[in-house]
């Protein structure tokens, strides 16, 4: 079994830092390598609306990126969000305007990131359990030390703020 770091370190994970040069984290942020490859490939193609937003989607994921690692306050509102239509498998979501970010607490204030798509994709095709399902499948089959992911609903057992 391994940490964080050692998953970095063989290739099977990545830090995502949003952050300026010399700004330090308040949390932190994880991506398998797929998850880096669809933000590579497909997000800056990803079709945008813009009565949802001003900011293009990598622009949107990017910002809430930015936002969660900064240490902004996410308890009060929908841009973090524990899955509720499975709930035993602990999935939580990045949400912006036009994305869906799917991924898992492993402790608190780290999130690793592991499948996106588009919030209109996922509502017309109701994909919202294939990536439940897939998430977990990742996560169980990472060789990540036990326990895999926080088992709890409560935002304070798996975020804090910085305020």
């Amino acid at each position: 079994m391994a940490t964080l770091i050692q998953l970095c370190e063989s290739g099977s994970l990545d830090v995502i830092d949003p952050l300026e040069p010399g700004e330090l984290p308040w949390r932190f942020l994880y991506a398998t390598m797929d998850f880096l490859d669809w933000i590579e490939r497909e997000l800056p193609v990803l079709g945008h609306n813009e009565l949802y937003s001003d900011l293009s989607p990598l622009e949107q994921v990017y910002a809430v990126f930015f936002e969660y690692v900064s240490g902004e306050d996410f308890s009060s509102d929908r841009r973090f969000k524990k899955l509720h239509c499975n709930p035993d498998n602990h999935v939580w979501e990045f949400k912006t305007e036009e994305v869906r970010v799917f991924g898992w607490v492993p402790n608190k204030d780290f999130f690793v990131c592991c499948y996106g798509d588009s919030k209109d994709k996922i509502k017309e095709f109701d994909s919202y359990g294939r990536y439940i399902a897939q998430t977990t499948f990742v996560r169980n089959n990472l060789n990540l030390n036990e326990p895999k992911c926080l088992i709890s609903r409560s935002y304070s057992d798996v975020i804090s703020n910085a305020d």
